[in-house]
């Protein structure tokens, strides 16, 4: 067998492997997300209650920390090797070819 032919397999071997996690993972994460479906508005009122409550409980340090080491993760994150790789992953995904739309048959061109 070839390298290429291993490599091949491998690869082959490694995707239905992740297309089963991602099979398995969406199967249990179902009654979650009906549960959050099915009270979504709830779901939202509750999360900002619980930021205001945040704000108004704990002290401007915490958020002054809070705020130092998200600010810190960014120029870090800002300053890594893989910023131009995480960069250009994005913009390829958010340029991704979108699948030509079919034109639409006029009953008249039809008949």
């Amino acid at each position: 067998m070839t390298t290429a032919r291993a490599a091949k397999t491998r690869i082959r071997t490694a995707q239905t492997e992740l297309a089963l996690a991602q099979s398995e993972l969406r199967h249990d994460l179902e009654p979650w997300r009906e549960a959050f479906n099915r009270r979504r508005t709830v779901w939202i009122l509750a999360g900002g209650f619980a930021g205001g409550l945040a704000l108004a409980w704990l002290p401007r340090r915490m958020w002054a920390r809070i705020g130092s080491v998200a600010g810190s993760g960014a120029a870090l994150m800002a300053r890594s090797l893989l910023t131009p790789m995480i960069a250009g992953a994005l913009v390829a995904r958010a340029q991704a070819p979108v699948p030509p739309i079919p034109p639409a048959r006029s009953d008249a061109a039809a008949a």
